[in-house]
């Protein structure tokens, strides 16, 4: 009798990583846009709450905050959301918890998709004021980072609260 040891060949070896490569290559793509669709959704659901506590903001205060009429930054709207007046004192109170993490070195505020945050006071013309579900008051938008034309200047900005 032969002394055959059990085990597997190597063709069998080579099939089975082939079909574990053919799966994963089906299943991966999938996983990104999961990702990709729950940023977007936390982006959204980040700036109707900065919304809301804009609207807390303007009932105390009668106006929202100012913005930044250069370049939009949403650094004045922070703050002042943040609890700290124009000239950097602390206010008594704090309408949104602003996560940490999130802040670049300069104080500008970024989405998870690491794209900065921007905001306008006032926008009842721009981008669209059909579209606006707020005019007259203020927009807030950003980026996914992928369409990136001049998001800046609202050409091409996909996360906002307009639409």
């Amino acid at each position: 009798m032969k002394d055959r040891r059990g085990g597997f060949t190597l063709v069998e070896i080579i099939v089975v990583i082939s079909i574990i490569m053919v799966l994963a290559a089906m299943i991966i793509p999938g996983l990104a846009k999961g990702q990709y669709l729950s940023k977007k959704a936390a982006t959204k659901s980040e700036i109707s709450n900065m919304e809301t506590a804009l609207a807390l903001y303007e009932s105390d205060y009668g106006a929202y905050p100012e913005d930044d009429e250069d370049n939009y930054s949403s650094k004045k709207m922070v703050d002042a959301l943040n609890g700290k007046t124009e000239e950097g004192q602390p206010r008594k109170k704090t309408y949104y918890p602003f996560k940490k993490k999130q802040f670049n070195k300069d104080g500008e505020y970024y989405s998870v998709f690491n794209q900065p945050f921007y905001y306008q006071e006032n926008a009842s013309v721009t981008p669209k004021p059909e579209d606006m579900k707020n005019p007259d008051t203020f927009i807030i938008w950003t980026s996914d980072g992928k369409n990136i034309k001049d998001v800046k200047n609202k050409d091409g900005p996909n996360i906002n609260n307009w639409d």
